[in-house]
């Protein structure tokens, strides 16, 4: 209007969120570029329903709830040739461009190709399962991979591990375990007890038929850690990192005084108070106490506690959270006693 110049700017674009839920399937059997699939109907136009490739992604399509998406590169990879080291060079080719995945599988289940994409998985913030028929490699790699999990079964070709994915790459972290989960077009495993306490023993699981209920048995890395706990671990750090870059990206200043570090502080916060277990429902990554308050604390310093050199080098040191993760319970004592 003539009298009054009114100009509205926008500082509304987003941050770029790391996801936690789209899987990439490392394809072997031909050379193919990045690409996204939303169902297994569109993978036919690049893998026949013979290849090892279409039968992976069936298996982790056919879970209800299915991944939105599933993200595969391929290379030309030959196990009787090629050295696994071909297989890592392709991959940190790949993040160059295209880190957006969380979990990774592959067609592959070698013993040299599992033991090759574990230890570059642990380099990684993301998670990897494996199906093998080969419990002593379980047994070799047990203690070693936070990052990696496996599942053994007498029909690696089920891929049992890659479906165990697929049902649980659409849930929220820290809203499920996954110990007794079901994966939908997968057989029981064969073993008597002996083997799969076996198993168990390597931190690995199995798939069971346990009281008419098919399922995964255990639900832990090859180091011993559930893998509910890694993912917690994963999502805290980059929603937290993401939270502060955004404060120090999108506001002009942070000033360098108490009020800048309660700036900071907040933006910690916030991301641990939006993961603290919901009484409702069970979910949340951070468990409450028994009044109902959330188990974190957070210690930060005072502008005049920081070195006067750290201070001129913009740098904010020494805010340390601490929490409660809330875990879950998957065996359950019962003690009774009947009297007459």
């Amino acid at each position: 209007m003539r009298y009054v110049d009114v100009q509205i700017s926008r500082e509304t674009k987003p941050i770029s969120e790391k996801g936690f839920g789209m899987p990439l399937l490392l394809a072997t059997s031909k050379a193919t570029d990045f690409k996204k699939y939303t169902g297994i109907e569109s993978v036919t136009e690049d893998f026949g329903e013979t290849t090892k490739e279409y039968k992976l992604l069936s298996r982790m399509f056919g879970q209800n709830p299915k991944p939105a998406e599933i993200a595969v590169f391929g290379l030309v990879y030959d196990s009787t040739k090629d050295e696994a080291t071909k297989l890592i060079g392709a991959l940190n080719e790949l993040i160059k461009t295209h880190n957006d995945f969380y979990y990774l599988v592959s067609t592959e289940q070698g013993d040299e190709e599992i033991t090759a994409l574990a230890e570059w998985t642990n380099t990684q913030d993301k998670i990897y399962g494996a199906t093998t028929d080969n419990v002593e490699l379980a047994e070799t790699l047990r203690g070693l991979y936070d990052n990696a999990f496996f599942v053994v079964h007498d029909q690696p070709d089920t891929y049992v591990a890659e479906g165990l994915i697929g049902a649980c790459a659409p849930k929220k972290i820290g809203a499920y375990t996954w110990t007794f989960k079901n994966v939908q077009g997968v057989p029981a495993v064969k073993y008597d007890n002996t083997m799969i306490s076996r198993i168990h023993a390597a931190n690995a699981s199995t798939y069971i038929n346990e009281a008419g209920l098919l399922l995964n048995s255990k639900g832990v890395s090859t180091s011993g850690e559930y893998i509910d706990v890694i993912q917690a671990t994963h999502y805290l750090k980059a929603r937290i990192a993401e939270s502060v870059f955004r404060l120090l990206a999108l506001r002009d200043k942070v000033p360098g005084t108490d009020t800048g570090i309660g700036l900071a502080v907040a933006e910690v916060e916030g991301v641990l108070a939006s993961t603290v277990e919901n009484t409702t429902t069970g979910e949340g990554i951070i468990a409450r106490d028994e009044a109902g308050n959330p188990m974190y604390t957070i210690d930060f310093p005072r502008r005049k506690d920081i070195p006067k050199n750290t201070l001129a080098k913009r740098v904010l040191p020494d805010i340390k959270w601490t929490a409660t993760i809330s875990g879950a319970f998957e065996h359950v004592q019962i003690r009774g006693v009947l009297t007459v």
